[in-house]
């Protein structure tokens, strides 16, 4: 009789105390699995089903959680765009079983995006962009167009066909981003480059040499300059940007036949459309 009592009390024990440790995660679709939580990073959680402990670890998107009750009481409620809850300033992950692990990410840092909408002062054209992640936090980046534009012509070639003028231009320069940690998917950026471009082009300022200024002249060009874009970019999915800026400057060598046609204002505009990858994988370091 009395190891009856004893059992069943050592019994009770042993229901109650699983009942408390255990972890619900509800998700948004409204399914509740009953786990141990054991990490919980930048985009997913790992946990152990709790009717197998000893079994394998499993994971879940972030994004399909709504919240996780927690064994002591306390919960992390996920909202929307908000990925945060789990990862602390200094890159670290908070472990819910008394470790800390620190997570060196590989983020999407690169992008390359064709525009298939480029205009600057010369003409329209056609342009590629790539962009590299230069700080752990991707509020600087180094950011490099490269593209070419058309100018019309009156000018004909020798066989009488007529003669497209056209510039390569090159706007290595730093983008900043703005407002990296808003919530919301489209991002502002401030962006300083140089400009060198080559190429042929009409001579604005025939007289210079000798011919009247209803005359057209088409001449090898070349030119180096600065200016400074707004920037907005929108990143929809994980890994296809969309972007939109507009600059202004100046160029100070701007050379027509090898003279130079003076200061003069420089200006571009262009629609882009990209893929952001990363270099390398990411890593997950157990620190303690």
């Amino acid at each position: 009789m009395i190891l009856r009592k004893l059992f069943f009390v050592l019994a009770t024990l042993i229901v109650a105390t699983t009942a408390f440790a255990q972890d619900k995660i509800i998700k948004k679709n409204g399914d509740i699995i009953e786990a141990k939580v054991l990490v919980i990073n930048t985009d997913i959680i790992t946990f152990k089903k709790f009717d197998n402990l000893n079994g394998p670890e499993y994971s879940i998107p972030k994004a399909d959680v709504m919240k996780i009750k927690y064994s002591n009481g306390t919960e992390d409620v996920f909202e929307e765009n908000d990925d945060k809850i789990g990862i602390k300033s200094a890159g670290e992950t908070r472990n819910l079983r008394g470790k800390t692990y620190k997570e060196r990410i590989r983020m999407n840092n690169n992008i390359v995006a064709l525009a298939p909408l480029q205009v600057t002062e010369f003409g329209m054209g056609v342009g590629l962009t790539w962009e590299h992640t230069l700080d752990k936090g991707g509020w600087v980046t180094f950011y490099l167009p490269v593209m070419v534009c058309f100018q019309n012509s009156q000018t004909t070639n020798s066989d009488g066909s007529p003669m497209y003028n056209k510039m390569f231009y090159a706007m290595p320069g730093i983008k900043i981003y703005t407002n990296l940690n808003s919530p919301n998917k489209g991002k502002f950026s401030v962006n300083p480059a140089l400009v060198v471009a080559a190429g042929n082009g009409i001579n604005p300022n025939p007289v210079n040499l000798g011919y009247s200024y209803d005359q057209e002249v088409t001449q090898s060009r070349f030119m180096l300059g600065a200016l400074v874009n707004a920037g907005w970019n929108y990143f929809p999915t994980n890994h296809l940007y969309l972007g939109f800026d507009f600059g202004l400057g100046a160029r100070y060598l701007n050379n027509y036949g090898g003279v130079n046609a003076g200061f003069n204002v420089l200006a571009q505009s262009s629609f882009r459309v990209g893929y952001r990858y990363h270099t390398g994988n990411k890593i997950i370091d157990v620190l303690k």
